[in-house]
């Protein structure tokens, strides 16, 4: 493309994958043309940086942008190739006003500029693969590894049986321990991955049941050792740790769950002599922390690296061959039909991290649901045992991407007002709409209240959505909606809750 004369969008999903890719680019880049300039864009950038880089690809100074979804709008000349990397990411979904997903609009935005869009993932999305069945989309599949690498031996522990074995609850398996000491011998490193940050995710009362919940959101607020506070995760409320329960002022109260401080805290615990770093969104407030921390672990400053799912996909380190998926059930239990598929994706993406170098690559998965098929098929890396499976359980309820789902938020400080309006318009969308969509709700939002504001909860069900949104639109803009009262609509939400 760029011997051409064209210009290039590579899209990644998480800023911290944007050096290691920039590093590549260059260095390819270097070899065939070495005058190439290449534009990063993300949000961790400063408002000058933002300028000068914007100008350099209006003016055609640099032809090829890398950065996260919202580099898919880049001013890029004569664009002739979008690349959207690990495309099945949650990512790309950008949550607020305006709401887009960054790979369809980069399928979108190459077609408007008869240019190639190539979307790249090991374990790509239903939707996606549902496009390639229907030929909309043409695949490409790599049969083997890069330089012919072997995939990694993965090891599920059991951790029901675990627990009988310690008599209480335990946060490394005796198994993933002892190959951690292995590694460590053997000055390979290791990454454990658990996808929830905090020492633990609620403090509970074992004399009344009291949890300690967040003022603002009905959700339990998480714990966190190292400054001894509770953290809502939502509003960033914090308060300190009780020593006593509130409720009935016994000192039984105690924290329950995981989270990346625990797990970091029993490395340190088990493994004294390991070079530990935690990598979450309460250790990279930095601008350049996640650079420098990748940098230390690349140059095997680090022997052991614990993080959430921003270490878990697209990074490359040769010398690490122990992958530690801890608590591996915590995406499958949650009331999101797509919990299966973000589960399997998870546990190949994080795999996928071991025995990227010469030394043969090691998983071990920690789960109390061992047979469950997310898990079993990402044992045996079968893709398409996987999404056949799931294919098929999507197309009996007549979910995505057998039909698109608009999801409709109203947000209050009042609950029956909310009710109120949210049940007046379900009824009229009905009259209006009829059998065009099938509606679900009104109902709560599985979390009930964020920030101090209720939410109530409305699903549209169609295969028109090019024709039921333009109503929908219509409806609102006609609809006097009262005071107090805010409401969203998101097409194709990526999430649930």
């Amino acid at each position: 493309v760029l011997a051409a004369g064209g210009g290039v969008v590579y899209l990644v999903p998480e800023v911290a994958l944007t050096p290691q890719t920039v590093a590549r680019l260059h260095g390819r880049l270097q070899a065939i043309a070495p005058n190439h300039k290449v534009v990063v864009w993300h949000s961790h950038l400063s408002e000058g940086e933002r300028f000068d880089g914007w100008q350099a690809l209006a003016t055609g100074e640099a032809r090829v942008v890398v950065g996260a979804r919202s580099a898919v709008f880049a001013p890029v000349r004569d664009l002739r190739l979008i690349v959207v990397d690990e495309e099945h990411e949650p990512a790309y979904k950008q949550d607020e006003t305006p709401r887009y997903h960054g790979r369809d609009v980069a399928v979108y935005r190459a077609k408007l500029c008869q240019a190639v869009c190539l979307l790249g993932s090991a374990t790509p999305s239903l939707e996606s693969i549902a496009n390639v069945r229907s030929g909309k989309y043409h695949l490409a599949t790599l049969t083997r590894r890069v330089d012919n690498r072997q995939l990694p031996a993965i090891d599920v522990v059991d951790m029901r049986i675990e627990m009988l074995r310690s008599r209480g609850t335990i946060t490394l398996s005796r198994v993933l321990v002892d190959k951690m000491h292995d590694r460590l011998e053997r000055r390979e490193q290791v990454i454990l991955f658990i996808n929830r940050r905090g020492y633990s995710s609620s403090m509970l009362c074992t004399a009344c049941g009291h949890v300690e919940t967040c003022a603002h959101c009905s959700i339990a607020m998480t714990y966190h050792r190292t400054d001894e506070t509770l953290r809502c995760h939502l509003c960033g409320d914090q308060r300190p740790a009780p020593y006593a329960c509130p409720q009935c002022h016994s000192p039984k109260i105690r924290w329950r769950g995981l989270g990346t401080q625990k797990v970091e805290e029993a490395v340190h615990r088990l493994l004294p002599r390991a070079r530990v770093e935690r990598m979450d969104s309460d250790t990279m407030t930095k601008k350049n922390r996640f650079r420098q921390v990748l940098t230390d672990f690349r140059l095997g400053r680090l022997d052991v690296l614990v993080g959430t799912q921003m270490i878990g996909k697209g990074l490359d380190f040769p010398n690490v061959t122990l992958v530690g998926l801890v608590d591996a059930d915590l995406s499958m239990h949650v009331p999101d039909f797509r919990a299966n598929e973000r589960t399997f994706q998870l546990l190949v993406q994080v795999a996928g991290r071991s025995g990227r170098g010469e030394r043969a690559g090691e998983v071990v998965v920690q789960t109390f649901t061992p047979q469950a098929d997310a898990i079993q098929f990402a044992r045996h890396a079968d893709f398409d045992g996987f999404a056949d499976a799931e294919l098929k359980i999507r197309e009996r309820y007549n979910y995505p991407p057998y039909r698109h789902l608009v999801h409709h938020v109203f947000r209050g400080t009042n609950p029956e007002k909310l009710k109120f309006v949210a049940e007046h318009w379900a009824r009229l969308v009905e009259a209006r709409l009829g059998h065009a969509v099938e509606m679900r709700g009104p109902s709560p939002s599985p979390i009930e209240k964020i920030k101090d504001e209720y939410r109530y909860q409305l699903w549209y069900f169609t295969s028109a959505v090019t024709k039921v949104v333009p109503v929908l639109a219509r409806l609102r803009a006609d609809f006097t909606w009262p005071e107090g009262v805010i409401q969203t609509l998101d097409v194709d939400p990526m999430s649930l809750v």
